[in-house]
């Protein structure tokens, strides 16, 4: 298969009816992101964002693209990197699970791995003084945390749920999902409110690191070490459209590893942990709710945690 080909196989994944949760008349739709090429959502961010970067100039094959990441995006940046002629530097807090930290080497990128007290903010800093000591004109930091293309690399999976929705006939009522770097989320809820005025949208965040919850609850935000790697990163990102989020409430980390595993069981789908924290929250509104549609997103594989499949990450204490 050309290089071309493979980069063809971003997107456009299955949107999948969840069976085991069968409550009160409720639907429960979840767009299976997992199923991109390296396994996660992230394959359609950074695909899109180096597309864009190459379209406007600012990068071109043969320099050196580096961000930082707990593991899927920095997986997802070293494939694109190596089907499209790029040299990749990923920073990553330690301790994250052996099989990310596989990936992102087997795509052939260079891994530095950083201080775990600083989780997320150290890989930000240290990845911005590795650029600043370089040439500008032969490296480029996508910094996706901040860097607003992360948002609108969602607005075609967006789109494709609509699509899907409307081939079907499906007015959905409820939009749910969890918040990283708030790209995901936002740009999708952009497309789903554009099109369906009356959707609400509910956000998740880890009740271990939640900026967001704190601040629509005018709570004092502290970040503690958690075990849901891909949110509560200890900021709230700019790629966050805080007007399009209706509601937002907190999950805890081990209930929500607790329900992916139940999930894959009863379903026999290999999703990851914040994906459980997704369907906690979907559960929850369907107990609530009668004869509604509920949207998700099922972000990435459950392979990537095999090292840590009780849920523990040594380096980094939840209790």
């Amino acid at each position: 298969m050309s290089k071309q080909l493979e980069l063809d196989q971003v997107g456009n994944t299955p949107m999948h009816r969840v069976s085991s949760i069968n409550l009160n008349g409720n639907t429960v739709f979840a767009k299976c992101e997992f199923m991109n090429p390296t396994g996660s959502h992230k394959d359609r961010t950074f695909l899109y964002m180096v597309n864009k970067l190459e379209s406007e100039g600012k990068i071109r094959p043969g320099m050196t693209l580096v961000d930082c990441s707990t593991g899927n995006g920095g997986a997802a940046l070293a494939w694109v990197g190596r089907k499209k002629g790029y040299d990749v530097k990923i920073f990553m807090p330690e301790g994250m699970t052996d099989e990310r930290k596989a990936q992102i080497y087997e795509y052939g990128a260079e891994l530095f791995e950083t201080e775990k007290s600083l989780f997320l903010n150290g890989a930000v800093q240290a990845a911005q003084d590795f650029v600043r000591e370089k040439d500008p004109r032969e490296i480029y930091f996508l910094d996706q945390g901040s860097n607003l293309l992360n948002k609108a690399a969602w607005i075609e999976c967006g789109n494709e749920i609509v699509r899907y929705l409307e081939s079907e006939d499906v007015v959905p009522d409820y939009f749910v999902c969890s918040i990283g770097t708030g790209g995901t989320f936002s740009g999708v809820s952009e497309v789903l409110k554009s099109r369906f005025p009356n959707i609400s949208t509910v956000g998740i965040e880890v009740d271990k690191s939640a900026p967001l919850y704190a601040k629509k609850n005018n709570m004092e935000f502290t970040h503690t070490p958690h075990n849901m790697m891909g949110l509560g990163a200890g900021v709230l990102s700019s790629n966050t459209n805080e007007s399009v989020v209706d509601d937002i409430v907190i999950v805890n980390g081990e209930k929500s590893w607790s329900r992916m595993k139940q999930f894959i069981v009863e379903e026999n789908l290999g999703i990851g942990p914040t994906c459980g924290a997704n369907l906690l929250v979907c559960e929850e509104l369907c107990r609530m709710l009668q004869s509604k549609v509920v949207i998700t997103l099922f972000f990435d594989s459950s392979w990537k945690y095999k090292s840590r499949w009780s849920g523990v990450y040594p380096e980094y204490s939840v209790s």
